[in-house]
């Protein structure tokens, strides 16, 4: 499934978990290679081990997954391969969204007419 050699590659952002044990997470800029069925193809400069917890960010979509194999590219870099267990869409629209309720402060009159008390009341 190597689709590098047919595509334009395009610039995603890889998170994966940190060296240190306390939850944190590293990001790395990889090429996006491709998706078929639940898989996606990157290429990266780094090895990355087998069943590795990773999110890639590309084209306002967020994957998560696991790392299911990678192998040494012919250019250098590896190629990996990553079972998608889900994809998050409209992240722009989210961040907006959360923007707007944050930097306004959402009032708790917004809120108190937005109760499902209120709501029931309305109908």
């Amino acid at each position: 499934m190597s689709t590098f050699q047919n595509e334009v590659s395009k610039t995603a952002v890889l998170q994966i978990p940190g060296e240190i044990p306390d939850g944190s997470k590293r990001r790395t800029t990889c090429e996006f290679g491709g998706m078929e069925r639940r898989r996606l193809q990157i290429r990266n400069d780094e090895r990355i081990p087998i069943s590795t917890p990773v999110s890639l960010e590309y084209n306002d979509a967020l994957f998560l997954g696991e790392v299911f194999a990678c192998r040494a590219a012919g250019s250098g870099g590896f190629e990996i391969e990553i079972e998608v267990e889900q994809i998050l869409t409209g992240l722009e629209s989210l961040i907006g969204l959360r923007a707007r309720l944050l930097g306004e402060g959402f009032a708790h009159t917004e809120a108190q007419a937005l109760s499902p008390v209120r709501m029931r009341a309305r109908l």
